[in-house]
C-alpha cells in the first residue's frame, strides 16, 4: 500500500497519481479494480470528492489514466 507520509508534499492529482501507481505495483497490472469507493479513496487522501473526480478527469484527459466506474488503467509512456 501506498507510504502516506510522502502524499502531503505533493498536489492533489500529483498525490492521487502516485497512489494509483503504487496500487498499480501491489496488484501487479496496469488495469485493476479499486479496493475503495471513490469517496474512501478521496477520504484517504485527504481531499474531497470533487477533487478526486477533478483530478481523474485531468490525468484521463492527459492520457494517463482510463477509468470505468472503479476499474484503473495506467497508461504508462503518456506524457
Amino acid at each position: 500500500m501506498v507510504d502516506n507520509s510522502r502524499l502531503h508534499l505533493l498536489d492533489a492529482k500529483e498525490c492521487l497519481y502516485a497512489s494509483l501507481l503504487d496500487w498499480e505495483r501491489d496488484y501487479q497490472s496496469s488495469t485493476y479494480q479499486l479496493a475503495m469507493t471513490k469517496g474512501e479513496v478521496a477520504n484517504w487522501l485527504g481531499i474531497t470528492p470533487a477533487t478526486l473526480s477533478r483530478c481523474l478527469k485531468q490525468l484521463v484527459a492527459e492520457g494517463k489514466t482510463s477509468v470505468r466506474g472503479r476499474q484503473i488503467t495506467i497508461h504508462h509512456g503518456a506524457l
